[in-house]
C-alpha cells in the first residue's frame, strides 16, 4: 500500500514536471513581454496625476489588452491539452486511492468510536455517581 502511494506520487510529479517543461519552452519571451507591460504601466502611473491619470490608464489598458489578447489565447490553447491530459491521468489515480482509503477510513472511525466508548465507560467507573 505504501509503495503504491509512493508510486502514484512519483507518477503525478513526473507528469506535472513534464507539463511544466512543455509550457516553459514558449513562456520566457511572453513572460518578458508581460514584465515589460507592468514596468511600463508603473512608469506611466508615476508621471501622470488626477483625472488625466484615469484617461491615460484606460487608454493604456485598452491598448495592452489588444496587444496581449492573441498571446493569452495562444497560451490558453497550449495549456488546454495539457490540463485535460493531466486530468485524464489524475482522475483514475484519485478514484483508485479513494477506493483504497475508504475501508481504512471506516476502520479508523470504528476504532475511534471504540476508544471513546472505552474512555466514557472507564470515566463513569472512576467518577462518583451523581
Amino acid at each position: 500500500m505504501k509503495f503504491f502511494l509512493i508510486a502514484v506520487l512519483v507518477v503525478a510529479l513526473a507528469i506535472g514536471s513534464e507539463s511544466a517543461s512543455l509550457v516553459k519552452r514558449d513562456a520566457p519571451a511572453e513572460l518578458e513581454k508581460i514584465a515589460k507591460y507592468f514596468q511600463d504601466l508603473v512608469d506611466n502611473l508615476k508621471n501622470v496625476e488626477g483625472p488625466e491619470l484615469v484617461n491615460k490608464a484606460n487608454a493604456y489598458f485598452e491598448q495592452s489588452r489588444a496587444q496581449f489578447q492573441p498571446m493569452v489565447e495562444k497560451l490558453h490553447e497550449q495549456l488546454k491539452p495539457l490540463s485535460s491530459n493531466i486530468e485524464d491521468h489524475i482522475k483514475p489515480l484519485a478514484a483508485s486511492v479513494q477506493a483504497q482509503v475508504a475501508p481504512l477510513a471506516g476502520m479508523v472511525q470504528t476504532h475511534v468510536k471504540d476508544v471513546l466508548k472505552f474512555v466514557a465507560d472507564k470515566s463513569k467507573a472512576i467518577l462518583p455517581p451523581q
